[in-house]
């Protein structure tokens, strides 16, 4: 007898993409921010500042495409 726990499906897994939702927010949001406190503060170079924001929006938009779904981004195909 096999038995396979999956999240799909569950209120655990509406849970989850909520949080991921939020971080995947925060992610596309935060570089402003992150891009003065590092270029401003810590006295980084402005490429490293510029970079490292870059990056943290590209996490955030990957991890919101993984989360919500190609299919649902695209929206329903008409034929």
């Amino acid at each position: 007898m096999d038995t396979k726990t999956t999240t799909a499906g569950t209120e655990l897994h509406d849970i989850l993409r909520g949080v991921m939702v939020v971080i995947a927010g925060a992610l596309m949001i935060l570089p402003a921010y992150l891009n003065y406190e590092l270029f401003h503060r810590l006295n980084l170079d402005i490429t490293v500042a510029m970079s490292i924001s870059l990056t943290s929006f590209a996490l955030g938009i990957l991890i919101f495409i993984l989360v919500v779904g190609k299919e649902k981004i695209e929206g329903t195909k008409k034929p």
